[in-house]
C-alpha cells in the first residue's frame, strides 16, 4: 500500500464507484478516482503520479462526502499531485498547474478564496488577461461573484504559522 502525506487509507476503499459516478469532472480523468484508490492501495503509485486525473480534480470534495468508508479522496489527489511535483513530475496540462497553483497561493493569504482576485491572477500567469471578463458584470449581478474580498477566517494567520513550523 503506498503511504500519503495526509494519511489518509486508500485501501479501506472497496470500489463502490460513487466517487467517480458522483465526479463533475471524471469524463476528464484518465483513471477515475475509485481507480486512483485501488492503484495506491495494491502500491502502484508511479502510474497514479504520472496520470493526469489528480491535476484534473476540482477539490470540490463530492468524491469524499458520498464515500461510504470516509476516505477524503479530495485530499488523496492533493497529496499525489504535491508528490508528483517534489519527484519532477510535471503536469500534462501546464494550465491546470498554473490554476493549482494560484489556487493555493490565494487560499493561503486569507484561508478561503477571492474568486475576483483568482481569476485575474490565474489570466495573468496564462498571459490571457481578459479572458472570460465578459462574464464578470453578469456574474456580479447575479452575487456569483463579488467585488470585494471575504474576510479571513478567525485564526487563521496563527494557524499558518503553526502549521509552516512543522
Amino acid at each position: 500500500m503506498a503511504v500519503l502525506l495526509s494519511e489518509e487509507k486508500p485501501c479501506l476503499c472497496y470500489q463502490c464507484g460513487k466517487c467517480s459516478a458522483g465526479c463533475p469532472v471524471s469524463e476528464d480523468m484518465d483513471l477515475k478516482p475509485h481507480q486512483i484508490m485501488h492503484l495506491l492501495a495494491i502500491g502502484d503509485k508511479q502510474r497514479v503520479l504520472e496520470s493526469n486525473t489528480p491535476w484534473i480534480c476540482a477539490g470540490c470534495f463530492t468524491c469524499a462526502v458520498r464515500c461510504p468508508n470516509d476516505i477524503d479522496i479530495a485530499t488523496v489527489m492533493d497529496d499525489i499531485r504535491q508528490e508528483a511535483l517534489a519527484a519532477g513530475i510535471t503536469c500534462p496540462k501546464p494550465d491546470v498547474l498554473k490554476f493549482h497553483r494560484t489556487f493555493l497561493s490565494d487560499i493561503g493569504r486569507r484561508g478561503r478564496i477571492y474568486e475576483m482576485r483568482l481569476m485575474g491572477e490565474y489570466n495573468m500567469r496564462t498571459f490571457r488577461p481578459f479572458h472570460n471578463m465578459s462574464l464578470a458584470p453578469k456574474m456580479v449581478l447575479s452575487r456569483r461573484l463579488h467585488l470585494l474580498p471575504p474576510h479571513t477566517i478567525k485564526g487563521f494567520k496563527a494557524w499558518m504559522k503553526k502549521l509552516w513550523k512543522k
